[in-house]
Order: C-alpha cells, then sequence, then structure tokens
C-alpha cells in the first residue's frame, strides 16, 4: 500500500482548484485510497493551517466554513508527533535551513515509508535531495 503525506500548501491549492494539475493529482490519491491502494496521513496541525489559509483566503466567513467543511469530510488522518519525532524534526530543520512545520510533514514520510506531496517550491528546493518528497506544480 502506498502512503501519502500531504501538507496544507497541497489540501489548500486542491480545495480551492487553484490549479488544475494539483487538482487533478489529490483526486488520483483519493481514488488510489478509496481503492484501498494507499492511505493519506498529515500531522495534527494540518486542521489548524488550512483553517488558516481559508481565514485569509476567503473575505466571507460563510465561505470559509463551506470549505473547511469539504476538507473535513476528506478521509486524511492527521497524526500527533510525540516529543522525540518533534526534536527529529527540529534538528533536521537546521540542516536543511528550514522551518519545524515542513519538516514535520517530511518526517512523517519517511517515517511512514511514503511520499510528501507539497506545493512549496522553497521547501522542495532545500530539502529534496533527502527524498521522500514530491513537487506538484
Amino acid at each position: 500500500m502506498k502512503n501519502y503525506i500531504v501538507d496544507a500548501s497541497f489540501v489548500i491549492k486542491a480545495l480551492l482548484s487553484e490549479k488544475p494539475s494539483v487538482v487533478e493529482k489529490f483526486e488520483k490519491i483519493l481514488r488510489e485510497q478509496e481503492k484501498m491502494k494507499a492511505k493519506v496521513y498529515s500531522y495534527s496541525l494540518l486542521p489548524i493551517e488550512v483553517a488558516n489559509a481559508l481565514r485569509f483566503t476567503f473575505k466571507d466567513e460563510g465561505s470559509v466554513k463551506e470549505t473547511f467543511e469539504k476538507f473535513s469530510l476528506l478521509d486524511i488522518e492527521c497524526l500527533t508527533l510525540n516529543f522525540s519525532q518533534i526534536k527529529s524534526a527540529l534538528q533536521w530543520s537546521y540542516e536543511m535551513g528550514t522551518t519545524v512545520y515542513d519538516t514535520a510533514y517530511h518526517l512523517l514520510a519517511k517515517m511512514r515509508e511514503g511520499d510528501f506531496y507539497t506545493c512549496d517550491r522553497e521547501y522542495f528546493q532545500k530539502a529534496k535531495k533527502e527524498g521522500n518528497i514530491v513537487l506538484v506544480k
């Protein structure tokens, strides 16, 4: 079974249909999951990151609530990192010169032997040498 780890940049762009290629990739991943060929993971801050991005994307509260409701129906298992894992993400973020937020998603991909799907080009450029990461453009 394939493991996908998704971050807020990927989920938001898919939810808002900002880029057809992102929507297509996200829908493909969800179809694989429905067929029991894949599992989609993220970490426990994903709902907060999505809510915050929506808050500053839409001017009206109704659109935020509607889009967040769509998000809440997605079958994404949000995992909590323990202190040891967070320490690893922190150390790794120093080594790569990245945020702990982004590095935590990538760490999950390594832990789950999956691929981290992101639209964050800056993080991807710094972290691609580590493997387990896909830039969705």
